[in-house]
C-alpha cells in the first residue's frame, strides 16, 4: 500500500465523493430511503483480482445514517465511465 500526504488523501476523498454524485445523483439508501451517509474509504487488499491492483485498490463505503445500512463501491470503477 503506498503513504499518501494528508492533501492527497483528502484530494482523494473529494474525487470519491464527486464520483458518488456523478454516477448517484439522485442517491438513497437502498434499505430505508433516507439520503444522508457517513462515508469512508480505504485500501482493501481482498478484491477480486481485474478489478484493482496493489496500488489502486481503493473501497468507498457508504453508511445510512438512519438504518446503518452499507454499500460499497470500488473507487477505480466508481470513477470510470459507465459501460451500461
Amino acid at each position: 500500500m503506498r503513504d499518501l500526504t494528508a492533501d492527497a488523501w483528502t484530494k482523494e476523498m473529494e474525487d470519491a465523493r464527486a464520483a458518488l454524485r456523478k454516477r448517484f445523483p439522485d442517491l438513497h439508501c437502498l434499505r430505508c430511503g433516507n439520503d444522508n451517509f457517513v462515508l469512508r474509504m480505504w485500501p482493501d487488499e481482498t478484491l477480486v483480482p481485474g478489478l484493482a491492483s496493489s496500488s489502486d485498490n481503493r473501497v468507498v463505503e457508504l453508511i445510512c445514517e438512519n438504518c446503518g445500512f452499507q454499500e460499497k463501491h470500488v473507487v477505480r470503477l466508481l470513477a470510470a465511465k459507465e459501460t451500461i
